[in-house]
């Protein structure tokens, strides 16, 4: 969705001790929520795993994934929010407008 009014930098912080198979579900979990709320994942990318500035519910490092989104409405933040929340496997996230 190129030509979208509005565009969102979702960055996704994961927790370290995740095996690969359930955090491709996390992935997936997270861009269902996404397509569901009328939004188009233009790109995302998995930068890794980093070390954290403090420790954040029990861990010093997080693996990251950031999700480039767009729509044509403002998205809503308090059910995203809470969706991410329930996540066992998400530790920390970040919603920017871009």
């Amino acid at each position: 969705m190129k030509d979208s009014n509005y565009k969102y930098e979702v960055i996704v912080a994961l927790s370290p001790k995740t095996e690969s198979k359930e955090k491709e579900k996390t992935i997936k979990l997270i861009e269902d929520k996404i397509e569901a709320m009328d939004f188009a994942v233009d790109n995302r990318e998995d930068m890794g795993k980093k070390e954290l500035a403090y420790t954040v519910k029990g861990f010093d490092k997080a693996n990251y994934w950031v999700f480039t989104i767009g729509g044509n409405k403002p998205i809503k933040s308090t059910e995203f929010k809470l969706f991410l929340n329930r996540d066992v496997n998400v530790i920390r996230y970040l919603i920017l407008k871009i």
